[in-house]
């Protein structure tokens, strides 16, 4: 095979001495990105000041960690001695008391002997964006001289960076006004609908089926007087329960009301399968005899009606009627592969 290729020879690219230079291999392994780990949301560290970056965590998890954050009780040690700081004015602490004053969104962090803010701390990319800085995030605020700061941290205009991370958190909590929420409960609601159209359908067929009734009227439009067995049943049903009305007919979506000719097909060939498989537990693996008589429909078109004969566990003899089939022509071999097709499905 090698007569009908040409070899083209190529020359490897030249490698410089600055490539193999310990600076060059260290620029490419910085490209490299360490791969991302799940956390475990367990194990968090509850002091502010040994907390990592919120955008540290995974993407998918960070809305869990800040769930999880804003569940359990906030970093408040009261009973830590806390550290005095000197000051050009004397020497200040962290008063407990601002605890009870300024809620739950106050921490204090034991390690770095300074006050954080909780709700800043786990929506701080949003709140940068809006021009905040780390004071109660990364550093911590432990200018005791001026505790009129914690104060003007929670209470700035509505736009600050304070209230849209606490308006950030209480959304978070609030699931009833997520929009995730909001499509679940959409699909749970529709998928309610959804089954109690179609257990109406279902029951409506079973009763003209045990009754021996036709399904189709002669027109199913809007301005029929009589739309057939079918729907004037489901219609009647509709009237006599209201949770069923509200979903069915002219209350189901245009697409999906479950009244289509194919719908009603399909939902009784469903019970043939039943019924056949019934019959077939009856007989239990016996002896069973088998009846075929031919006959055309209105159509003219040759059919094969089939029955089982057999004694039941009782000693009683019963025939069942197994299946009309369709076939080409009423000779003895025709009706033997008919047969065949039949037992084979």
């Amino acid at each position: 095979m090698e007569k009908y290729y040409t070899k083209v020879f190529t020359s490897a690219p030249e490698t410089s001495v600055d490539d193999l230079s310990p600076k060059s291999s260290e620029r490419k392994d910085k490209r490299k990105s360490p791969p991302v780990l799940d956390t475990d949301i367990d194990d968090l560290p509850s002091d502010p000041g040994e907390r990592k970056d919120i955008m540290d965590y995974p993407a998918n998890q960070r809305d869990e960690v800040r769930r999880r954050y804003l569940t359990k009780d906030p970093c408040q040690p009261y009973g830590h001695n806390f550290k005095q700081i000197s000051k050009e004015s004397g020497t200040r602490r962290f008063n407990r008391a601002w605890f009870d004053q300024y809620g739950s969104w106050l921490e204090y962090s034991i390690s770095k002997e300074s006050a954080f803010c909780l709700y800043c701390y786990l929506f701080k990319d949003e709140v940068r964006m809006q021009g905040g800085s780390d004071a109660f995030m990364k550093e911590g605020f432990n200018n005791w001289k001026k505790p009129e700061r914690l104060l003007t941290h929670m209470d700035k205009p509505p736009s600050s960076c304070h209230i849209i991370a606490a308006q950030k958190c209480e959304d978070l909590m609030n699931q009833h006004q997520s929009i995730l929420h909001a499509l679940f409960k959409q699909d749970d609601k529709a998928e309610n609908e959804y089954h109690i159209r179609l257990n109406a359908s279902i029951d409506a067929s079973r009763f003209l089926l045990r009754q021996g009734l036709p399904f189709r009227g002669h027109g199913e439009k809007e301005a029929d007087a009589n739309k057939g067995n079918f729907l004037e049943l489901l219609k009647y049903t509709g009237k006599h329960n209201e949770a069923i009305s509200k979903v069915i007919l002219k209350n189901a979506p245009g697409n999906n009301q479950m009244i289509s000719s194919k719908i009603q097909k399909d939902i009784v060939y469903s019970f043939a399968e039943e019924v056949r498989q019934a019959i077939l537990e009856e007989i239990d693996h016996g002896v069973f005899g088998l009846l075929v008589d031919e006959s055309a429909d209105v159509s003219h078109k040759e059919q094969m009606g089939v029955v089982f004969r057999f004694v039941d566990k009782s000693g009683a003899i019963k025939e069942r009627f197994i299946e009309v089939v369709h076939v080409k022509e009423t000779s003895s071999i025709i009706l033997k592969y008919a047969i065949d097709e039949l037992f084979a499905r």
